[in-house]
């Protein structure tokens, strides 16, 4: 019995210093790799471009930009860009319903309660600045307004965007606690408190 006992002692502790065995760092000096042979190069060129289409500059705006003089006045000639949006942050002004209210950033911060096309869910105003806007957000959405980021006030006008800066609702105060106007899908928004 002593016998096993001393074995089982002896495996253990064969078994616990193989554990500690320390392990060697090789601190001879890393071998460098060789120097690239340099490429080739040529040497630079610089001239004057001509003006597109031998366009004429004019006088300077403001300072800053070199006014165009063939195409000064013909804004409207090149089409807006694939997927721009068509009005300032995507969508056109909503018309303000009759007695529309003033508002205010303080007027609309904490919690409301929003139905957006008959479909009932939370949203989040807050003063903190996100980008151009402030921070605000959506629970339990399931429309256009579970994208809404940030919110901000135009004139007399609550504009709601998504995380790209884009306007997904434009709302009016109607009440001392009620918000209404229409999504960019044209569904009808309300929020109450």
């Amino acid at each position: 019995m002593v016998q096993k006992v001393l074995i089982a002692t002896a495996i253990a502790s064969v078994l616990a210093l193989s554990a500690c065995q320390r392990t060697s760092y090789n601190y001879s000096q890393p071998v460098a790799p060789q120097p690239l042979t340099p490429a080739p190069a040529g040497q630079v060129q610089s001239s004057n471009l001509p003006p597109p289409g031998g366009v004429q500059q004019g006088t300077y705006n403001s300072g800053s930009m070199p006014v165009d003089m063939a195409t000064k006045g013909n804004a409207g000639q090149f089409p807006a860009a694939p997927g721009a949006p068509t009005g300032s942050g995507g969508m056109g002004n909503v018309a303000a319903p009759a007695g529309a209210m003033a508002l205010s950033n303080s007027d609309l911060v904490g919690s409301w309660k929003v139905n957006e096309g008959g479909v009932q869910c939370d949203m989040f105003l807050t003063l903190t600045n996100l980008g151009d806007g402030l921070r605000g957000g959506t629970r339990g959405c399931t429309g256009g307004l579970s994208q809404m980021k940030s919110w901000g006030i135009n004139g007399d006008q609550v504009v709601l965007n998504d995380a790209n800066g884009f306007a997904i609702a434009r709302l009016y105060k109607t009440g001392a606690s009620r918000i209404e106007g229409s999504s960019s899908s044209g569904q009808q928004v309300v929020l109450s408190r």
